[in-house]
């Protein structure tokens, strides 16, 4: 398998008493249970060194923007005040306790906070690298078979986050990546209607391609009536030419 980014889940544990007032919230992040991906983690073998050194605790996995949508810092949500594996034997597992930001410096974390007290968000995710060769299983876990199982042998943490839904147990990671990407075009449709002032109606945008949104947010000064994409764009050509011409003759005219 290759080496790049991960995913494994986890859940949150028993809410302790006083978290309203401390803001520490339990969460067990990986177990020896195979997960819905089809495979296992090895929990003899985490690498946490240095997750210790910047132990953030995120959500929805978004550390640093994505597709249509620039990094905010409010994504992440807290840190992990404690992190380490525990249990013996089927029972060995991944756990860490997450402290929440206050509300005053994130409200997305306090919202998040809220939602686990409440629990509507009750999943978590690991975000990690894949550390050796690990192997497949035998007889029906083999590779091809119907349980095909991966074994991990082992995993750097790289990060941790509360997320919506940790797996589709219909879906594999392809639908995960398509899920990401129908949401972050939805990010960009709403940013295009935003900056155009609300003169076109969303499934107006959506029927124009990239390049006419593109060239309408360039000239999202003009007053355009017109609704016709290629109209649109003809408007939007002498537009720019005529832009093109001014600079010329104040060109010109600097040199003189």
């Amino acid at each position: 398998m290759p080496a790049n980014k991960r995913y494994g889940f986890g859940f949150r544990a028993q809410i302790p008493e006083g978290a309203e007032e401390s803001r520490i919230i339990p969460f067990v992040l990986s177990t020896l249970d195979r997960d819905r991906h089809g495979t296992v983690l090895n929990q003899d073998n985490w690498n946490i060194d240095n997750y210790r050194l910047n132990p953030v605790v995120a959500y929805q996995h978004t550390l640093s923007g994505g597709l249509c949508t620039d990094p905010d810092p409010d994504y992440i949500i807290g840190k992990s005040i404690s992190i380490g594996v525990e249990g013996l034997g089927i029972d060995r597992r991944l756990v860490a306790s997450a402290q929440f930001e206050p509300s005053d410096i994130n409200p997305l974390a306090e919202k998040v906070f809220r939602k686990v007290l409440f629990g509507s968000l009750s999943r978590s995710s690991v975000g990690f690298l894949e550390i050796g060769q690990g192997k497949y299983g035998t007889g029906e876990e083999a590779e091809g078979r119907s349980e095909e199982t991966y074994y991990f042998a082992g995993q750097e943490l790289l990060e941790w986050s509360v997320v919506n839904i940790p797996s589709n147990p219909q879906a594999g990671k392809r639908d995960i990546a398509m899920r990401r990407m129908r949401e972050e075009g939805f990010t960009a449709l709403m940013y295009a209607y935003r900056e155009l002032g609300g003169r076109f109606t969303l499934s107006q945008i959506e029927s124009y391609s990239v390049r006419d949104i593109f060239d309408l947010l360039d000239g999202k000064d003009l007053e355009i009536r017109e609704r016709n994409p290629e109209k649109i764009r003809a408007m939007l050509a002498e537009n720019t030419a005529l832009k093109d011409q001014v600079a010329r003759l104040q060109a010109v005219l600097r040199m003189k």
